[in-house]
């Protein structure tokens, strides 16, 4: 289940859907997306488990809990590391993530390599944010001015159906950091290579700028239970419509 909460001048909400393809089979959904926001920070993380992989579901679960706690934890930490030596911030959160995954694979008694997942994510703190992506999915950033930029595009591997994982050997090479400064009036879309498919144009590698702007505007004016509701709408009515793969989205606006 998706998770999400409001904290001051915070507004994040989160919402998953069962794509066709796994829904007629049976399967369960393999993204998972969660936000946390308290004291001043707020981050909103999402997770794509691999298709291929037999327990990927239980490591997009994993990995976004991870994150979100160790992100919650260190935000200053992280965010001052990036910006002297970004090697060390990266390998702290794989870290992180892999060890949380090796304690899950011993509950599950698989190979750590079934809980192979993506990983995105976005936190905000005292007018700095710190973001991360590692495979396919795409971080869109609004920012104060209100322009849509894309943060971080899509990384897809020789074939345009395969990606990276956190749980592979170069994983340390493909996790990209961003780090900077923005205030009122920012906002940042997450979302799945599903999802993608609706607010990501790959012909052009450019958002679909005014449903991004909606969306964050809806965050902004709706109260929490409402905007979930329409995230779940708007997956389920729309984005759905155009692919056969899970959906998932996370927001986090100021």
């Amino acid at each position: 289940m998706a998770e999400g909460d409001r904290s001051h001048a915070y507004r994040t909400s989160c919402a998953l859907f069962t794509g066709r393809s796994h829904a007629g089979s049976g399967m369960p959904c393999q993204d998972y997306v969660a936000a946390r926001s308290q004291n001043g920070f707020a981050c909103v993380a999402l997770a794509d488990g691999a298709g291929s992989k037999k327990h990927s579901e239980h490591g997009s679960r994993t990995v976004v809990k991870a994150v979100t706690r160790l992100l919650l934890d260190r935000f200053d930490e992280l965010w001052t590391m990036a910006e002297t030596n970004p090697s060390q911030p990266t390998n702290e959160i794989l870290q992180h993530c892999l060890q949380a995954l090796e304690r899950q694979a011993i509950g599950l008694r698989c190979d750590m390599a079934e809980l192979a997942s993506t990983l995105l994510f976005v936190a905000h703190s005292k007018g700095r944010y710190l973001a991360g992506h590692l495979g396919d999915g795409c971080i869109l950033h609004q920012q104060e001015d209100g322009q849509i930029m894309v943060l971080s595009h899509p990384e897809n591997g020789e074939f345009a159906n395969t990606t990276f994982f956190v749980t592979d050997s170069t994983a340390s090479s493909r996790l990209r950091l961003y780090r900077g400064q923005c205030g009122e009036g920012a906002g940042f879309v997450l979302m799945s290579d599903g999802t993608a498919e609706s607010l990501y144009r790959r012909l052009d590698k450019t958002p679909a700028t005014a449903a991004v702007r909606q969306i964050l505007s809806w965050s902004r004016t709706k109260e929490p239970a409402q905007m979930r509701e329409v995230l779940s709408d708007n997956l389920e009515l729309a984005f759905a419509k155009k692919t056969t793969d899970d959906c998932s989205i996370g927001v986090l606006s100021m």
